[in-house]
């Protein structure tokens, strides 16, 4: 016979997607602070494009205008201030974080290639914070129980079934800023595979891509964990700032 679990039993992770700091959602960013500090996560995930680094971009050096009043130190220091600081409170001693190299801070490493003199001055770990976090690599996967997660590869039309289908288990990733779910199951194995892409938590009209359509949403992904690694998520669409999870009403900017 089974025994009985109970909720203390039960390991809570949240992750956040695409934040793209400072061209962010602050009431998509309210509300995530928001919801960490009810929720109290045992694992805490920043899985990636959490800055934008625009100015850093090969595509923009030509573009002064673009980049006027944009540096990378005050890119990193209001990083810090805004986002990493506002979490902290309420990640607990114990609590597994987990900040995820996406391509936009991938920008860096491009970056030194050419101009190597900044080398020891601009990488993500000598200007953030990041005691007691672990920096996941570019393109590197991060396995807790049977959930998988990676900043995200393909972009595609069908990129859940892309993902799923490469890395034949579950994952969870962002990158292309849209919710997208593919189930992939076998009659040999019960527990299905699902490849899940959670949408972004920046502007969906940002400064680079401006009145542009698309069909970016603001979402994040939060988990409850059993002790033999199956699961239950969750991925809250905010709209307008507003989102009910759990019964509770979360208005960004309040």
């Amino acid at each position: 016979m089974k025994k009985k679990l109970k909720m203390k039993d039960v390991k809570r992770g949240m992750a956040l997607f695409d934040v793209h700091y400072p061209e962010h959602d602050k009431r998509c960013l309210d509300i995530a602070v928001q919801f960490c500090r009810d929720f109290n996560p045992d694992v805490f995930i920043l899985g990636g494009d959490q800055m934008d680094m625009d100015c850093i971009s090969f595509y923009n050096r030509n573009r002064p205008k673009l980049l006027e009043g944009k540096r990378l130190k005050k890119e990193y220091a209001g990083f810090q201030k805004d986002v990493l600081n506002r979490f902290e409170p309420y990640l607990g001693f114990d609590c597994d974080k987990y900040f995820f190299i996406g391509n936009h801070e991938y920008r860096v490493d491009r970056y030194l290639e050419s101009n190597p003199q900044h080398e020891g001055f601009i990488e993500v770990e000598a200007n953030l914070a990041l005691g007691g976090w672990d920096v996941v690599p570019f393109n590197e996967a991060v396995s807790i129980g049977h959930m998988n997660f990676i900043h995200g590869i393909y972009w595609n039309k069908y990129h859940s079934y892309k993902h799923v289908n490469i890395y034949e288990d579950n994952l969870f990733y962002g990158h292309v800023h849209n919710a997208q779910v593919y189930t992939k199951t076998t009659p040999l194995v019960n527990l299905p595979k699902q490849g899940v892409g959670v949408g972004c938590m920046c502007n969906k009209n940002p400064s680079y891509q401006r009145n542009k359509p698309n069909s970016w949403i603001n979402q994040f992904l939060f988990w409850y964990m059993f002790p033999d690694g199956n699961f239950t998520y969750y991925t809250p669409t905010i709209i307008e700032g507003r989102v009910v999870i759990n019964n509770v009403l979360y208005d960004g900017g309040v």
